[in-house]
């Protein structure tokens, strides 16, 4: 009898967990780079990794809007929900194909630009701590030389 209810109650918390994970988590927040938590790889400068970045997002049901900042400067993305492409610019004024879907409870992001040098391509994946106050952001970037970069952003919501 005790192994009946030990099984339901693992059942019922798996199946509770499963109904968490299909849902679709909501970003909006201020969010700050947590440096001793991520792995920014080779893209980590001593510019960026001695300043503040700060994200503030707000999600509605078909729009994500991503303002980032770094020390003075800002830029922001708005990106679709739906999987269909959204532009934007780089700070170097190039456009951004973006293409955002939903995979369970992970957003999905793939993005494309065209540069003069070729096409650089990443792919973001965006999750949320099961109590909401940490960010991941696994990134996979394809430069335009062929050579594949990987991070994982971790941040933490103020």
């Amino acid at each position: 009898m005790k192994r009946a209810a030990i099984l339901m109650i693992f059942i019922t918390l798996a199946f509770s967990g499963s109904a968490f994970a299909l849902g679709k988590p909501d970003f909006s927040g201020t969010w700050n780079l947590d440096t001793t938590k991520s792995d920014m790889g080779q893209a980590r400068s001593a510019s960026t990794s001695k300043q503040k970045v700060t994200l503030i997002i707000k999600q509605t049901s078909s729009v994500l809007t991503t303002t980032r900042k770094v020390g003075d400067r800002s830029e922001t993305a708005t990106d679709k929900l739906d999987g269909s492409e959204s532009i934007n610019k780089s700070p170097s004024g190039h456009d951004i194909k973006n293409t955002s879907q939903w995979v369970g409870s992970t957003l999905v992001t793939k993005s494309v630009m065209s540069m003069e040098a070729g096409t650089a391509e990443s792919t973001f994946m965006r999750s949320l701590s099961a109590d909401g106050k940490v960010m991941a952001i696994d990134t996979t970037m394809k430069t335009p030389n062929g050579s594949v970069k990987k991070m994982k952003l971790i941040y933490n919501k103020q």
